[in-house]
């Protein structure tokens, strides 16, 4: 188990659910969005394009939160097991909404012995917030670490999970059996440090992911998942979310352990190589960690401040969500 100062360290690179989109009727969405609620600590961001609303997870309140084009916000889903969500994912084709769980000690749902004993997907009803399914991956790893983090879903409804504390990405089929997808050497965290973290399925038929201690990109192949390549020409630090946008550039923010900065990435060979067309400075202390693509087609960061919860604070009770240029 991982000593404290290294789940408060880990808590603040979990990333967030990063879903591929395609836009559909637009309401007048904001350029800036004020949350207020103490300790709400948003870190995973997803927007539901069939009920026109960002979803975020609350990293300590350990539930899902719902923000209309208003910019009002409410709980939307939560169950008992549900302790300290990280990525979510808005599957409307197949009405559900995935959320990544795990347990770093810092939820209020979180026991004194706790920490390191939860991995598992839940899925919800995206109408009603009504919990479908709680999948448990933790005997996947049960004499080490995991910490779930990001999701993917391919075009046939296939779940994919990145796991921060092990060299893993988890597979979650349509009958929700669950199974290691990818395992690589690659993958494997430093010691005391966080590996994987964001994930997103290409439409061309295969993944990207991020590692963080590395700060690099990796593109693992579905019908060969051993086939793990890493994309060249990028410069980043401390990469947590990712998300694709309207024309399948890779959006990628970079948290406050870095310098609090969205990039977008662009690939004219497959993801071989990428290089970088703009990037948006948006500050260490707002603690950006992932993005999602709303239905107006533009990318919207979420803003954690995850310092203050790093250094112990449980108050802090403004966010922002933003959509970058």
């Amino acid at each position: 188990m991982k000593n404290t100062f290294f789940i408060l360290l880990c808590m603040v690179f979990s990333a967030g659910c990063d879903s591929e989109k395609k836009t559909s009727g637009s309401p007048a969405l904001k350029g800036r969005y004020t949350l207020t609620e103490t300790g709400l600590y948003p870190e995973g961001i997803d927007y539901d394009l069939s009920n026109e609303r960002f979803l975020l997870s609350s990293l300590y309140k350990g539930a899902v939160y719902s923000v209309n084009p208003k910019g009002e916000m409410a709980v939307f889903a939560s169950s008992s097991k549900l302790v300290l969500p990280t990525g979510v994912f808005t599957d409307e084709t197949r009405n559900r909404l995935i959320v990544a769980n795990a347990d770093l000690g810092v939820s209020q749902k979180s026991t004194a012995s706790s920490a390191g004993t939860i991995a598992s997907v839940s899925v919800f009803d995206l109408s009603s917030g009504a919990l479908i399914k709680e999948i448990d991956l933790k005997n996947f790893t049960p004499n080490k670490g995991s910490c779930l983090n990001d999701i993917a879903v391919d075009n046939e409804g296939n779940i994919y999970i990145t796991d921060s504390f092990a060299p893993n990405i988890y597979k979650i089929d349509l009958n929700y059996n669950a199974s290691i997808f990818a395992s690589s050497m690659l993958f494997t965290p430093a010691a005391d440090k966080f590996g994987l973290n964001g994930i997103v399925f290409h439409p061309d038929g295969y993944l990207l992911a991020v590692k963080t201690d590395e700060a690099k990109l990796y593109k693992i192949s579905l019908p060969v998942p051993s086939s793990v390549t890493e994309v060249k020409g990028m410069s980043f630090s401390s990469p947590d979310g990712i998300e694709l946008d309207k024309n399948n550039n890779l959006v990628l923010v970079e948290n406050g352990l870095g310098q609090g900065t969205a990039y977008t990435f662009s690939s004219s060979d497959k993801w071989k190589t990428a290089i970088k067309i703009k990037q948006t400075n948006i500050g260490k202390q707002e603690f950006p960690t992932t993005a999602a693509m709303a239905s107006d087609g533009k990318v919207y960061v979420v803003n954690s401040k995850l310092g203050e919860l790093l250094s112990g604070d449980r108050s802090q009770s403004i966010y922002t969500i933003q959509k970058i240029d």
